[in-house]
């Protein structure tokens, strides 16, 4: 999850200059080394999410529209994921190499971002019907290594959580945190593919909501391949939370299409673009 670090000081102009200066970003990411850490790396991504959330709104047309924007977009996002998957991973060393894991841990960066996105998606779950009280059980699907909003959600529902990864890195950091950050909490993390509908059908058994994180599925092909193996192995009524991304935003995360998540089985039932500090927005569907 990216999120807002510095307060922008560049004008924008109406003229071209946002668009420039994403596009010189973006060549200055691509050309590092490393995406890992680093006070060049975190400026540079600093900079390129203020560009995008602080835009003024007739800008968001006329950048997206942009054929330059078009063509690098892809990968832009591609190194927008990699830059925060090796953010979580070295956070999550950090916090399994401290005295206090907890204390290391709430103060990752973007801990209140975190937290700030968990309260939206359990007030839209509200918003469509679902009752904390009566839930059974959560598989959040694309928990990373650092698997902090699994942790916030199994926290606010106090029921079982499943966390599932395809990386087996991811998987084994994950595993090892949270046996230190929660290790009295129902928190399971198991290896799976959420392309796959064997896999899914395994984990999200028994689920009443599955959240599945932005970064599942980076492209259009493998976000309908998840959609889908999410949609088809759920049970009837299941809640599915959906993490997606509009306007400039999704220079920053893979949108979700609605049309998608209509083939896929399940009925959209309320969409939540937010301002501010949180990037992703949050789409509630149910199985149909």
């Amino acid at each position: 999850m990216l999120t807002v670090s510095v307060t922008p000081d560049r004008d924008v102009d109406p003229t071209g200059s946002l668009c420039r200066h994403i596009l010189g970003l973006y060549e200055r990411l691509r050309a590092q080394a490393s995406l890992a850490p680093s006070p060049v790396v975190d400026a540079l991504f600093g900079d390129l999410v203020n560009a995008c959330v602080h835009a003024e709104p007739e800008e968001v047309a006329s950048v997206l529209s942009d054929p330059r924007i078009h063509r690098v977009r892809p990968d832009l996002v591609r190194l927008c994921a990699e830059g925060e998957s090796l953010l979580e991973g070295v956070w999550a060393r950090r916090a399994l190499a401290a005295d206090d894991a907890r204390a290391e841990a709430a103060a990752f960066p973007y801990f209140g971002n975190y937290e700030q996105l968990a309260r939206l998606e359990l007030h839209a779950l509200a918003a469509v019907g679902h009752r904390p009280e009566a839930t059974r059980r959560v598989c959040f699907v694309g928990g990373g290594p650092l698997p902090l909003s699994a942790l916030l959600l199994s926290r606010a529902l106090a029921v079982e959580v499943t966390v599932v990864d395809r990386d087996t890195d991811a998987v084994e950091l994950s595993r090892r945190l949270l046996d230190r950050l929660a290790p009295a909490q129902r928190i399971s993390v198991i290896a799976a593919d959420a392309e796959s509908t064997v896999d899914m059908t395994r984990v999200v058994a028994g689920c009443d909501v599955v959240v599945v994180a932005a970064l599942v599925g980076r492209t259009a092909m493998q976000k309908r391949a998840a959609l889908r193996a999410v949609g088809t192995a759920v049970e009837p009524g299941t809640y599915v939370v959906v993490r997606t991304a509009e306007g400039l935003r999704s220079l920053l995360y893979p949108v979700v299409d609605v049309r998608d998540v209509h083939d896929a089985g399940l009925a959209p039932e309320v969409v939540v673009h937010p301002f501010g500090e949180v990037i992703n927005s949050v789409l509630v569907a149910r199985s149909r």
